[in-house]
C-alpha cells in the first residue's frame, strides 16, 4: 500500500520540478536549409530560425549559407533537403536531369541593379573591361546577363571575373578591380555614396525570376511531404513578420549582416518590403520562365526542361489559408 501511494506522490512531484517539453520540441525533425547568398532576400529564413517559427512547426533546422554552386549539388546528395537558391541553379540541375520542385518563392522578380564606375559608365566604356559576378551560375550572373543585354552587349565584349560570393564581388568593384557588377541593398547604399553609376535598374522592370527560393528534390518531397509543408509554413509566418515589424527586421538584418547605419538598414528594408516582395510568396511557371530565357544562350539544354513540372504551389497555398484562420 505505502508503495501504491509513494510512487503517484513521485511522479507528481517530478511533474512540478521537471519543465515540460512542448511536443513539437521532442518530435522535432532535423532538417539542414542552405541559402546561396547572404542577402536580405533570405532574411525570412533567418527570421524563421531566431525567432522560433522552425520550432514552433516541429522542424529543428540548421540553415546554413552555401554559395550558389555548393548549394544545388547538396541538396541533389542529400546533404540538405531544401535549397535556398535561384531558378537559374535549378534550371541548369533539372537539364541534367535532376527532378526538382520550386515551394516557394522568396523574391519573385530580380533584386538586381546594374553599377558601374564612373569612368566605365556607358556600354562603350565597358567593353573590354572586368565585370565582376560570382560564378556561371545563379541569379546574379543571369542578372549581370540580362543587364549587358539592355546595354546592347554580348557577354564576350567584357571579361566576366568569377569571384565567389557576392561580398566579394561588391568589394572588387569598391576596389576598382572590376569595372561593373550587378548587385542590390545594402551594398547598393555604398556604392551610391561612393558615386558609383547605376546603369540598369532590373528591379524597375520587373522582371519576373526566382531570384530567391525553396527548391526541394522531388523524392524527398515525396517522402517528406509534411516536414516540407511546415517548413513552409514557418516562413510564411516569417515573410508576414518581416513586412510587419520593420524593428525587428532590421534587427535581423544588422545581426546577420552587419549593418549598423540606421539610414542604410532603412534603405535597404524599404527596396526589399516596398519594391520586391510579392503579396504572397507563391512560386509561378513565369518566374522561371524568366530566368530559363535569360539562361538559353550559355546554356542551350535548359529549353528541354518542364518549367510548369519543377512548381508545387499547393503548400504555400495551404500555409496561407492557415495563417488568415489565426
Amino acid at each position: 500500500m505505502i508503495q501504491r501511494v509513494q510512487l503517484p506522490l513521485l511522479a507528481a512531484v517530478l511533474a512540478v520540478l521537471l519543465p515540460a517539453v512542448p511536443a513539437a520540441a521532442a518530435d522535432a525533425v532535423a532538417i539542414t536549409i542552405s541559402h546561396s547568398q547572404k542577402t536580405v532576400d533570405f532574411l525570412p529564413l533567418w527570421i524563421a530560425s531566431d525567432a522560433g517559427y522552425f520550432k514552433e512547426h516541429g522542424i529543428n533546422a540548421t540553415v546554413t549559407y552555401l554559395p550558389a554552386q555548393e548549394g544545388m549539388p547538396a541538396l541533389l546528395s542529400g546533404q540538405v533537403q531544401i535549397a535556398g537558391n535561384g531558378a537559374s541553379d535549378a534550371a541548369s540541375a533539372e537539364a541534367q536531369g535532376a527532378k526538382l520542385k520550386a515551394v516557394l518563392t522568396l523574391t519573385p522578380i530580380y533584386t538586381f541593379q546594374f553599377w558601374a564606375r564612373p569612368d566605365h559608365a556607358s556600354a562603350s566604356a565597358l567593353r573590354g573591361q572586368r565585370v565582376g559576378i560570382t560564378s556561371t551560375t545563379g541569379s546574379l550572373y543571369v542578372a549581370t546577363l540580362l543587364a549587358l543585354k539592355e546595354l546592347g552587349l554580348k557577354p564576350s565584349d567584357v571579361m566576366l571575373t568569377s569571384l565567389g560570393g557576392v561580398v566579394n564581388v561588391n568589394s572588387s568593384l569598391m576596389a576598382g578591380s572590376v569595372a561593373a557588377a550587378a548587385s542590390h541593398p545594402p551594398a547598393t547604399y555604398q556604392f551610391k555614396r561612393a558615386g558609383m553609376v547605376d546603369l540598369v535598374d532590373l528591379a524597375k522592370d520587373k522582371i519576373p525570376s526566382v531570384s530567391a527560393g525553396l527548391w526541394v528534390t522531388q523524392s524527398y518531397l515525396d517522402g517528406h511531404r509534411d516536414v516540407v509543408a511546415n517548413v513552409v509554413d514557418a516562413v510564411v509566418e516569417a515573410l508576414h513578420r518581416e513586412k510587419s515589424d520593420r524593428a525587428y527586421a532590421e534587427s535581423e538584418i544588422k545581426k546577420h549582416l552587419g549593418i549598423t547605419d540606421k539610414d542604410e538598414l532603412d534603405f535597404t528594408y524599404d527596396y526589399y518590403v516596398n519594391e520586391l516582395l510579392a503579396p504572397e510568396p507563391m512560386p509561378d511557371v513565369a518566374q522561371i520562365k524568366g530566368d530559363v530565357d535569360a539562361l538559353i544562350a550559355s546554356n542551350p539544354k535548359v529549353k528541354t526542361i518542364d518549367m510548369a513540372g519543377m512548381i508545387d504551389r499547393s503548400l504555400v497555398e495551404q500555409a496561407v489559408k492557415r495563417q488568415a484562420a489565426q
